[in-house]
């Protein structure tokens, strides 16, 4: 199994438009070998729906077989990331990856905003304090490019803390969104287009 081998073919990406499977593989990466009962148990979704969501990972090249355990009498298979740790690269040039990639952002967000709404109407959250654990932060800003360094290790940090196999502890999911914003800059009449920057492999 690859460590943080990039994802970038457009099948894959199209893939992960979808928040469920987003949610299957984002699992799969952090347990290990995986059953579909033990997948629905913690998604709260039917094990029908996911056989569908698996067999779409499986097509797309996210997801092997990791053989079969017997439980409760009953054989089951075993699913796992084909990735370690799965992660996107965007190429943000003419005939890139950006639609695709943009759409699997989209499904992140979605993601983000429906856990949060369901941790909060669930009432039992903790909003405050030094384990303060339902919050969502929006800033604007200015940074230089050692500040846009601290940041990246920053989110660096933030990823790899949620990076470890399953342990002791509570189930979490951090959506972390990064963008320069001088885009909505109105441009002069004439004025060039930035040059596109592909993102190094």
């Amino acid at each position: 199994m690859n460590k943080r081998q990039v994802i970038s073919a457009p099948a894959q990406l199209r893939a992960l438009a979808s928040p469920a499977r987003q949610e299957v593989l984002d699992l799969l990466a952090r347990m290990g070998p995986a059953s579909v009962s033990s997948l629905s148990g913690l998604l709260k979704r039917p094990a029908d729906g996911l056989y569908y969501h698996l067999r779409a990972l499986e097509r797309a090249g996210l997801v092997g077989r990791a053989g079969t355990r017997v439980r409760g009498g009953r054989e089951e298979a075993l699913f796992r990331s084909v990735h370690r740790e799965p992660a996107l690269l965007h190429d943000t040039s003419p005939g890139g990856n950006s639609t695709e990639v943009t759409a699997v952002v989209a499904s992140m967000l979605r993601l983000g905003i429906r856990d949060f709404q369901r941790a909060a109407a669930a009432g039992n959250a903790r909003t405050e304090g030094t384990r303060r654990e339902l919050w969502a932060i929006r800033v604007a800003g200015w940074l230089s490019p050692s500040d846009l360094a601290s940041v990246n290790r920053g989110m660096r940090n933030l990823r790899d803390a949620l990076g470890k196999r399953r342990g002791a502890g509570r189930l979490y999911a951090i959506t972390i969104l990064l963008t320069p914003l001088d885009h909505r800059k109105r441009r002069t009449r004439g004025a060039a287009r930035p040059a596109a920057t592909r993102t190094p492999r």
